[in-house]
């Protein structure tokens, strides 16, 4: 009676982890965040650069070593931010530095599109561009889910 408990018991247990344990293993194979159990989520897509889908677009900015910033990176975040949601649109912010240099630049990356680099000072010229490639492709990716 024991064993058969165990038995029944070790069933129902190998058939409720077993398949967590097949998607764990082809995530630690692929590192394909698709396949990580109960584990997807817009930060792990961002990690992964499969965030053109999320229709978030990304301001790299840049900072030389050797630069002296006007701003603090917080200003430069909100005012990047407050730009692109006057736009109707998501942002994130990422901060880079770059030895050897003494420049201050901004780069908008929409999907596999980099848009720039423009000197912090003249930042707002990509900013139309991004968010046309930004719609442009959320647009194409409501098309291919029609499909």
């Amino acid at each position: 009676m024991a064993r058969e408990d165990t038995i029944i018991v070790g069933s129902v247990v190998g058939l409720i982890v077993l398949p967590a344990v097949i998607a764990l293993a082809a995530y630690y194979i692929t590192k394909n965040p698709h396949f990580r159990p109960l584990g997807i989520t817009t930060e792990k897509l961002i990690n992964a650069d499969l965030e053109s889908q999320s229709g978030t677009v990304i301001a790299e900015v840049t900072i030389g070593a050797g630069a002296s910033p006007q701003s603090s990176q917080r200003d430069y975040s909100e005012a990047l931010k407050t730009t692109f949601d006057r736009l109707g649109t998501d942002l994130r912010v990422d901060f880079l530095s770059k030895p050897n240099s003494s420049d201050i630049t901004v780069t908008y990356i929409v999907g596999a599109s980099r848009i720039g680099p423009y000197p912090i000072a003249n930042a707002a010229a990509g900013v139309k561009a991004a968010v046309r490639a930004q719609r442009m492709a959320q647009s194409h990716n409501a098309s291919d889910a029609d499909n």
